[in-house]
């Protein structure tokens, strides 16, 4: 994964760019940011995610967006732990 790309894109997008660790087992736990969208992408490993009560599984290295006002939770059911990607657009 190319940092200083995915970086350049999301900033050409409007969303900020921050970057996380989630350990193997552990999960971002339910969250919503009513007034942003949010773009994450797990560098590697696999993911459950839970957005608006639906549960799929990911792997590492794709983005996924998360729209405002959306319950969500990511969990790293993979063995190792992962950087995270994360960035958040304000809705207009």
């Amino acid at each position: 994964m190319n940092k200083e790309k995915l970086e350049k894109d999301w900033d050409e997008r409007g969303f900020s760019f921050g970057i996380g660790t989630i350990k193997s087992g552990d999960a971002v736990d339910e969250s919503v940011h009513d007034d942003k969208d949010e773009l994450v992408v797990m560098e590697t490993g696999k993911y459950e995610f839970i957005i608006d009560h639906k549960s799929f599984s990911q792997d590492g290295d794709v983005e996924v967006l998360i729209p405002a006002g959306t319950v969500h939770t990511i969990k790293n059911v993979g063995p190792n732990d992962s950087k995270i990607y994360y960035g958040y657009k304000a809705k207009k």
